[in-house]
């Protein structure tokens, strides 16, 4: 145990041992309007207004009406572009339906125990974005890249005119490239474009394609697709993967030598001492990623770890992490940042949580500052 708390840390441990149950009660007594700021910066970067945020926190009571308040929210931000779309106001119309899209997103994460109503919020966050997308003040270009007979769904945000290198954003197991898309700004300011992808397990194809090893020729589809997107330079491609994804970008990276650059934000190194020890909502996250059932994941935790590839991988390296991250311990950072053999650079928020959602603006303005020199602009 005492080695256990050394690898993963006591704090993470102790907020990964609140059951449900005892959260449902805290609900109850004061709502989830309790959430702290760190714990609201995720929805404040997503376009949610404070105060509909607040309003929508306090009409969760108990983790069954997370679904329904976050439905609500969006049906006020649908109402709002309807009203500015008859006003004849169709970017800040897209905008809103572009809000209410990621509030249908939010409401799936915690959509519990029941499958199908968590598939049917996610199709109307998929639907309402896809639909305001090209409308938006910066245009989203919808896409596909072939992977052994099925369509991996992505959006594009180009920089100019001109063929620019491209940045993947690859999902972790509770964010989708309809959320991911809104970090370009600060890529596309660097004269990098973004693409955002569903890979096995994660957004669109979440159910149909579960994550397993032996993917990394989704590396390989990207570098190909790469030469007919349009506005992309496909000889300057970079990786930046949160969460579980994380991980997969440097087994990509590893696998892939086209690649010339990638991120890796708050990811697990080698999942096999802490995985027992993670929560019950993170773990039916990673489970559903993966298509297998929760008490599965201590079996496929080994097929996670990056301690066999990390000393050979050759592709620069930045690996962001968080002090406070409750869901990968911070340590996992460290250790993979240790053990790469490649260029590498490390940047550590003492106070951020994971994915580095309190810092998102920060460590997308360096990532995007770091990357614009790896791939040369």
């Amino acid at each position: 145990m005492f080695r256990l708390a050394r690898t993963v840390g006591i704090k993470f441990l102790v907020a990964n041992r609140v059951p449900l149950a005892v959260l449902d009660l805290v609900l109850r007594l004061v709502s989830a309007a309790a959430l702290s700021s760190a714990g609201r910066y995720r929805f404040l970067l997503a376009g949610i207004h404070p105060r509909s945020l607040t309003t929508t926190l306090r009409r969760v009571r108990r983790l069954h009406d997370w679904p329904r308040a976050w439905v609500r929210a969006a049906h006020d931000y649908l109402l709002a572009a309807h009203e500015r779309a008859v006003a004849g106001e169709v970017r800040l119309a897209a905008e809103y339906q572009r809000i209410a899209a990621l509030c249908y997103h939010f409401a799936h994460v915690l959509a519990l125990g029941d499958h199908r109503y968590r598939q049917q919020l996610y199709t109307s966050a998929v639907r309402l974005f896809r639909a305001a997308a090209p409308h938006l003040e910066r245009p989203i270009l919808p896409i596909e890249i072939p992977w052994h007979g099925i369509a991996l769904p992505g959006y594009l945000c180009l920089p100019s005119d001109r063929p620019a290198p491209v940045v993947v954003f690859l999902n972790g197991a509770s964010t989708v490239k309809e959320e991911m898309i809104g970090w370009a700004q600060p890529f596309l300011e660097r004269g990098l474009a973004v693409l955002a992808l569903d890979t096995p397990g994660s957004g669109e194809i979440a159910d149909s394609v579960p994550a397993a090893p032996g993917q990394e020729d989704v590396g390989w589809a990207i570098v190909e697709a790469a030469r007919t997107l349009p506005g992309v330079d496909p000889r300057r491609i970079a990786l930046l993967g949160v969460s579980l994804r994380g991980a997969y970008a440097v087994q990509l990276a590893h696998a892939v030598p086209e690649f010339a650059a990638a991120v890796a934000v708050t990811a697990p190194f080698d999942p096999q001492p802490y995985v027992g020890a993670l929560g019950e909502l993170v773990r039916h996250d990673v489970a559903l990623a993966a298509g297998v059932t929760p008490e599965d994941l201590p079996r496929l935790a080994p097929t996670l770890s990056l301690e066999p590839i990390a000393p050979s991988l050759r592709t620069p390296l930045l690996v962001v992490g968080a002090g406070n991250d409750l869901v990968v311990p911070p340590s996992e950072s460290l250790r993979l940042y240790r053990a790469a053999g490649s260029i590498k650079h490390l940047l550590f928020f003492e106070r951020a949580n994971h994915v580095a959602f309190t810092h998102l603006e920060q460590w997308t303005a360096l990532a995007a500052a770091w990357l614009a020199v790896m791939l040369g602009v």
